[in-house]
């Protein structure tokens, strides 16, 4: 894979500090004025559905904001999408990925064919790729409608789509239709389904 290119560093290097700044910020402000805070984090999950769920309450996810864990994972994430390469309307990354079964494939045939939340699925990082066949089958014990595939242990589709935490897209015969923002405060199910529903009229 090589090392990273000078300008990449820089980049990295600025995000980090970005991160580091909001975090401290963000944590003396928890401390100084906690009710002002958890208002602002609960204005942000409500307009993504987080504060609609039952069974997740803001007591699972607003003490971990600010943590050692937050700071690496959201390092982690916005160092990934300064390598972001995919284009709406370009040509989607052919990534390999293994259905539940463990046969490999590429994410165009199956087209075809750090931190966590408390009280959120207790999933340690996977260390091969059994322990995420068996994180997935959780997901299959919803029942879902569609089918479900899981990133190689080299997590080639998660850095290539810009997919940390969580990102939508839409795709048909390998072009990218819709880019969604990344998760879990800026992506849209709804734009995702009047898409779709675009698509099939």
């Amino acid at each position: 894979m090589g090392l990273p290119q000078p300008g990449l560093w820089l980049k990295r290097l600025w995000v980090l500090l970005e991160v580091a700044v909001h975090v401290v910020v963000g944590k003396v402000l928890l401390i100084l004025f906690p009710d002002r805070v958890k208002r602002n984090i609960l204005a942000m999950g409500e307009k993504t559905g987080m504060t609609r769920n039952p069974h997740f309450s803001h007591d699972n996810w607003i003490p971990t904001f600010f943590s050692t864990q937050y700071f690496w994972f959201v390092l982690k994430v916005r160092w990934q999408r300064l390598e972001d390469t995919t284009e709406l309307g370009g040509l989607a990354p052919n990534c390999p990925v293994v259905r539940l079964s463990g046969q490999r494939c590429n994410i165009w045939e199956f087209m075809q064919d750090g931190w966590a939340f408390k009280n959120n699925m207790d999933i340690r990082n996977h260390q091969n790729l059994q322990d995420r066949l068996q994180a997935a089958h959780l997901l299959l014990a919803r029942s879902p409608q569609c089918p479900v595939v899981v990133d190689t242990m080299q997590n080639q589709s998660s850095q290539l789509y810009a997919a940390l935490p969580e990102r939508l897209y839409v795709i048909q015969e390998g072009r990218i239709l819709y880019k969604g923002k990344s998760g879990p405060w800026n992506y849209n199910p709804e734009e995702v389904r009047a898409v779709l529903e675009k698509l099939h009229s």
